[in-house]
């Protein structure tokens, strides 16, 4: 079932990249909480397919529609999927270009997710786990 995560992992970004909002819907749980790593700023925690597509909005609010996520490595971790990735694009009020090293951590149940959480330090990411770095074996975009 692991393999299937990373797989259905891939499924998500590739969504992601494309816009393809409905592929999107589809990956993650009616009931998915997803907390961004720009939560930070405002707090905010996503809930289920609305906080899903409200997400995406303030992402093309922040970042215009141009955003795309560069996947490094996933990492299969049962139930759960860590991944490393770098979110490329451009501010959409300041034009700076950005390219910012992410990690996520996805919690699966059924073939589908049901809590996201995004780390901009990977630290934080593998603390949360209970793993170290040198524990995982990495999977290849």
């Amino acid at each position: 079932m692991s393999e299937r995560n990373v797989e259905l992992y891939r499924r998500l970004f590739e969504a992601y990249n494309t816009r393809d909002m409905e592929t999107m819907i589809a990956c993650c749980d009616p009931s998915i909480e997803f907390h961004s790593a720009f939560a930070s700023v405002d707090s905010e925690i996503y809930h289920g397919h609305d906080g899903w597509r409200k997400f995406m909005r303030d992402m093309s609010d922040a970042w215009g529609n141009e955003s795309r996520v560069e996947p490094e490595s996933y990492f299969d971790l049962g139930e759960q999927t860590l991944a490393y990735f770098v979110l490329h694009g451009h501010g959409s009020h300041s034009g700076a270009e950005v390219a910012m090293p992410l990690t996520q951590v996805a919690r699966w149940r059924d073939g589908r997710i049901v809590y996201l959480k995004s780390y901009t330090r990977r630290e934080d990411a593998l603390r949360d786990l209970g793993v170290s770095e040198d524990e995982l074996e990495p999977i290849e975009p």
